[in-house]
């Protein structure tokens, strides 16, 4: 058998040599005559993924539709991933030489060859998306603009003949990304971006004096009239940054990644004005009264679910925001003065993260600054400073209580002594939980270890970030002792990954899809950013920071990055639906009200964090 057809299967092409040779060394050839059956629908899984090495197969479902199959293919994945019955019935369609694996060797081959369980992966995240594209068609609002509207035109653009020097200069001083390349009767024949300028000069060893025609990459183009949210699934779908607006072949316009960005925070301006505006609590409980609105218009203008719920969670800070403002005033004319120091107010948890959906509890905290104005030396807070900050962060809680934001159920808020220490205070036991860590020490900075600025100083955070980021590097235990914190919880996932629905009386017989779900996918990626140095706070802004630092392959981030999609999405959908029925907006999802593609994506979702979780307790795991 043959290194070289193998490699040629689309999921093995970046798998490598030595990973293949390995997988070949576990399988067993296996000839059929054509005809003869592999496996029948709904019979239990042999635990075998199917190479077809050779010949052709044919899938058939329940309902007779039948789908081809030529070498080199992989059957049995569904099997592999969810450990259930086949759902296809697979057939030999003439002589076909197999390859069979058991599935215990691909599990060791997975932890063995990393290149093989990105492969993987990499199916994993076309298996979501394919889902969630089923259930997410269209958009409204924003992205429901046709793409004229938002386009850059004219087209900047020179002849195929300009030199690469004179297009980097033309870009520059435009200040933009890209060009066309036209030919000489001014027929727009390719792009040429700074990218691939680059590439020309420094990894091709262009001459700067060289053509522009040897930069130019293919344009992909799209019509005036398209929607945006049709040119958003072009770019996400083929990565693609630049789009060319065309009419008859006839080059209009520019659409960027940016231009479809600032047209949807143009649809944001109005909301944050009037937030700006607001005067009273009144004012603002109006407001927040409106949120499940912004939601739903937010889910209707995005695709992607995780910029709906930044957009939401955006909305979550400004009126916070605003509140504190407001405090700030009332204070004042109280005669209790301004701050008698330096402060940053933090918020933490999904908020922080911008992962917050319809009701987010409190969670926040403060930091007061070590030295009053004008000094260089720390002191202690004396009584007047104390019962400044004791007033503001108790009467703050009630405010936010009374805005919508509920109690937090652990009491971590700023109101609470624990929750608001000068920053010296802080520094201290952050030293204290990664010199001597344990599991409440875990648990506290699983919790914690997500801040960010709500209002305040900035650089009270960026010192306290600071401080982490140094005694993590220096004291690394604390992070097995998170990463057992978080393995006490698991996706909800049983035996042969079903779906395994909550016991609590208030869930009972539905899925905590935050609890199961994402708060594992976070706790990992919290873990990781720390282990690795990495600053950034939200879920996906780790993934990606990971991924720029080399630690988590870029298969590896798609997958994790479909499942947070599909989990926000599904939740976000649900929530906006309990609102549209009169209820109460909560975490658990309901299987049965989920069609077989959501299903599917919501188990495939799972199954990718729990590999994550794995490989998190792998490295990080007491």
């Amino acid at each position: 058998m043959e290194i070289e057809r193998l490699a040629s299967a689309e999921a093995f092409g970046a798998v490598g040599n030595e990973a293949l040779s390995a997988l070949l060394a576990h399988g067993t050839e296996h000839r059929l005559e054509d005809g003869e059956i592999i496996f029948r629908v709904g019979e239990p899984d042999q635990n075998i993924l199917y190479i077809v090495y050779d010949g052709r197969v044919t899938l058939t479902g329940t309902d007779g539709t039948s789908t081809l199959y030529e070498a080199v293919a992989l059957l049995g994945l569904s099997s592999y991933f969810d450990d259930e019955p086949y759902s296809l019935t697979a057939r030999a369609t003439g002589p076909c030489h197999l390859i069979e694996v058991p599935f215990s060797a691909v599990r060791r081959l997975e932890r063995e060859h990393p290149a093989l369980a990105d492969a993987l992966s990499h199916i994993i995240a076309d298996r979501i998306r394919a889902g969630t594209t089923q259930w997410r068609t269209g958009a409204v609002g924003a992205l429901s603009q046709p793409v004229r509207w938002a386009m850059t035109a004219p087209l900047v653009s020179l002849p195929a003949s300009a030199r690469l020097t004179e297009a980097y200069q033309l870009m520059a001083a435009r200040g933009i990304g890209s060009l066309g390349v036209v030919d000489a009767q001014d027929r727009l024949i390719g792009l040429a971006t700074i990218k691939s300028l680059a590439q020309s000069v420094l990894i091709e060893r262009q001459s700067p004096d060289a053509q522009l025609s040897t930069a130019a990459m293919p344009a992909r183009r799209i019509p005036p009239d398209a929607a945006l949210w049709q040119a958003e699934e072009i770019q996400a779908r083929e990565a693609l940054k630049y789009l060319v607006v065309a009419e008859n072949d006839q080059p209009l316009g520019m659409l960027s990644q940016s231009n479809i960005i600032e047209t949807i925070r143009a649809h944001q301006t109005l909301l944050r004005d009037r937030v700006a505006r607001a005067v009273t609590l009144t004012d603002l409980q109006a407001l927040a009264a409106e949120l499940p609105t912004v939601a739903r218009q937010a889910r209707e203008a995005n695709r992607e679910a995780s910029r709906a719920v930044t957009q939401l969670s955006e909305f979550h800070i400004q009126l916070q925001r605003r509140c504190v403002e407001m405090l700030l005033t009332e204070l004042a004319s109280e005669g209790l003065g301004p701050p008698p120091r330096r402060y940053a107010l933090l918020i933490m948890g999904s908020l922080a993260r911008r992962e917050s959906l319809l009701n987010p509890d409190q969670d926040n905290a403060l930091i007061i600054a070590d030295n009053r104005p004008g000094e260089t030396e720390p002191s202690p807070l004396d009584d007047r400073e104390q019962r400044w900050f004791d007033t503001f962060a108790d009467r703050l809680n009630h405010r936010l209580d009374a805005l919508g934001y509920d109690w937090c159920q652990g009491d971590i808020m700023a109101r609470t002594p624990v929750w608001h220490r000068q920053l010296g205070e802080w520094r201290q036991w952050v030293m204290t939980a990664t010199r001597h860590p344990n599991g409440d020490r875990a648990r506290w900075a699983n919790i914690f270890l997500d801040f960010e600025l709500l209002q305040g100083d900035a650089g009270l955070v960026d010192a306290l970030w600071r401080a982490v980021l140094e005694a993590v590097a220096q004291h690394r235990k604390l992070l097995r002792f998170m990463a057992a914190d978080d393995a006490e919880g698991s996706p909800a996932l049983g035996l042969f990954n079903r779906l395994v629905t909550s016991e609590r009386e208030e869930a009972r017989g539905r899925v905590d899809i935050k609890r199961n779900g994402m708060r594992i996918l976070a706790n990992g990626c919290r873990i990781y950013a720390l282990g690795h140095q990495v600053r950034a706070t939200g879920t996906l802004a780790r993934l990606q920071a990971l991924r720029h630092h080399g630690v988590l392959t870029p298969d590896k981030v798609d997958s994790l990055v479909a499942a947070q999609e599909a989990l926000l999405g599904l939740l976000l959908d649900h929530q906006l639906r309990q609102w549209g029925e009169g209820r109460r907006p909560d975490k658990y999802i309901a299987p049965d009200r989920l069609d077989e593609m959501q299903r599917q994506a919501l188990v495939t979702s799972l199954r990718a964090i729990r590999r994550f979780q794995d490989r998190v307790q792998g490295v990080f795991g007491l």
